[in-house]
């Protein structure tokens, strides 16, 4: 995949998107969840999180519904997605005490789901 492209992917307003579209497809979440889209509506730990990961240059969103809460940070690989073609997507997801719970490297396969990379 062509550097420029990537590059362009790899924006934060792009990687939000993929984002979005790696929540709404990998089926990680209830129904009934909704996104919360301002931070100071979260838990004080996930805060520190997200003032975090901005500065690391991830990009957030967080759900929830009566049960749970998850916050999910991510950022894209620009090595990985040149050598696979397709944009990798590098995920963290966390409880609501602010606990990783999840990290893995996801690409889309030939169904346009969202699959776990193996490296």
């Amino acid at each position: 995949m062509e550097t420029v492209r990537l590059r362009r992917i790899q924006r934060p307003s792009q990687v939000e998107r993929l984002l979005d579209l790696f929540i709404s497809r990998s089926d990680l979440l209830p129904q009934d969840s909704f996104q919360i889209r301002n931070p100071g509506e979260l838990p004080s730990q996930l805060q520190v999180i997200i003032v975090r990961s901005k500065r690391e240059g991830r990009v957030w969103s967080c759900w929830a519904n009566s049960l749970q809460m998850s916050l999910f940070t991510c950022e894209m690989s620009l090595a990985r997605s040149r050598e696979r073609g397709s944009p990798v997507l590098l995920v963290n997801r966390y409880n609501e005490l602010g606990e990783l719970t999840d990290a893995g490297s996801w690409i889309t396969g030939p169904d346009g789901l969202w699959q776990r990379s193996a490296d």
